[in-house]
C-alpha cells in the first residue's frame, strides 16, 4: 500500500484524463476527483467502502481522501478530473443514492467533463479560459447540489488501513489457499468479526468475493494462452478442483470456461499491474460526442 500526496498522473493545478483502470492501489492527494465510467466497469474504494462502477455512473471524491481503483474487467475507459475545488466537502455516494434533482444534473456534469478534456486535448485558442470557466460552472453545480451531509469519522482511516489490507492480501494471495478465518488468526481478530465487517463494507462475503477476484484473474489466461489446460488455469488461480472453477465460471457468467474461450478467441488485454493503460482516442471520442456542444469544438 502507499499514501502518495500528488495528483495520479499529473502535477499541474487541473488535469483531466482518460485511462484504463488495471489496479491503482490506495493513495491520496490534494485534488477532488470525479471519475466517469464511458465504458465497462470498475471497483473504487474509498476510505473502508466499496462501490462497484459501471458504464455511465460517475462518482465524485473529496481532496486528501484515501482511495483506490481496480478493474472488474479489463476493458474499461474512465475520464477523470482532478482539481481542488476551494472550501468544497462533496458527497461521496453511488449514484443509486442521489436525489432526483443530482440525478437530473447528470447530463450537465458530463457536459462539462467532456469539454473540459476537449479544451485541455486539443488546446486550441483561449483554452485556458475556456477551462476555467467550465471548472466554474462545475464549482457552482457542486456546492450548489453536492455538499456534504456526512461528518468524517475519526477511526475511518483505521478501517480503511483494514479493509485495505485485506484486499491487498486477496490480491498477492489469491492463488493460495486462502480463507478468512486464516486472515483473521493472522491478525488476532475473530473470524466472525472479520466476517460480518467484510461483509458490511464490501457488500459480499469474503469467499464470494475471492471468487470473484479468481474468476477474473483467470479470463486472461483462457483467452492469451490458448493451449493451456482449464485444469492448470483452475489450479493456478486458487480454485481447489476443475469441478469448482467450472460451477463457479458458469454461475457468473452463465458459460463454461472452455465456452467462454471459443466466444473470445480475440482481445486486447492490457498488461496486469499497470495502474492504467493506453486508450483508444477513437472510442473515447465516440463515447462523450453525444455530451458535447459542436458550436464550441472548433470543427
Amino acid at each position: 500500500m502507499y499514501l502518495s500526496n500528488r495528483a495520479e498522473i499529473l502535477e499541474e493545478e487541473t488535469c483531466i484524463f482518460a485511462h484504463s483502470v488495471t489496479q491503482c492501489e490506495l493513495h491520496h492527494h490534494d485534488a477532488h476527483e470525479c471519475l466517469w465510467v464511458v465504458k465497462g466497469r470498475i471497483r473504487v474504494q474509498v476510505m473502508d467502502e466499496i462501490l462497484l462502477l459501471q458504464e455511465g455512473d460517475m462518482i465524485f471524491i473529496n481532496n486528501d481522501v484515501p482511495h483506490a481503483t481496480q478493474s472488474t474487467e479489463e476493458d474499461n475507459l474512465v475520464l477523470c478530473l482532478q482539481h481542488n475545488f476551494t472550501s468544497l466537502v462533496l458527497d461521496t455516494l453511488p449514484m443509486k443514492s442521489w436525489s432526483l434533482v443530482q440525478q437530473n444534473l447528470l447530463p450537465t456534469i458530463k457536459r462539462l467533463m467532456a469539454h473540459l478534456w476537449w479544451e485541455q486535448h486539443y488546446k486550441a485558442n483561449h483554452w485556458q479560459q475556456a477551462q476555467s470557466s467550465l471548472l466554474a460552472q462545475l464549482s457552482l453545480v457542486f456546492q450548489r447540489y453536492f455538499p456534504s451531509t456526512n461528518t468524517v469519522k475519526v477511526g475511518s482511516l483505521e478501517s480503511t488501513l483494514l479493509m485495505n489490507d485485506l484486499l491487498r492480501q486477496i490480491t498477492l494471495r489469491y492463488q493460495e489457499h486462502i480463507s478468512l478465518s486464516l486472515l483473521a488468526e493472522e491478525r488476532g481478530l475473530s473470524e466472525a468479526y472479520l466476517s460480518r465487517y467484510f461483509k458490511a463494507k464490501v457488500g459480499e462475503t469474503f469467499l464470494r468475493y475471492l471468487t470473484l477476484y479468481r474468476l477474473e484473474k483467470s479470463l486472461s489466461d483462457l483467452i492469451q494462452k490458448p493451449k493451456k489446460a482449464v485444469s492448470d488455469i483452475a489450479f493456478d488461480h486458487g480454485f481447489p478442483s476443475v469441478k469448482a472453477f467450472n460451477m463457479a465460471f458458469r454461475r457468473e457468467y452463465d458459460c463454461t470456461p472452455t465456452e467462454f474461450r471459443l466466444k473470445r478467441e480475440s482481445v486486447n488485454l492490457v498488461n496486469v499491474g499497470q495502474a492504467y493503460a493506453g486508450v483508444d482516442l477513437v472510442v473515447l471520442k465516440q463515447k462523450i460526442m453525444p455530451w458535447l456542444d459542436r458550436q464550441f469544438l472548433y470543427l
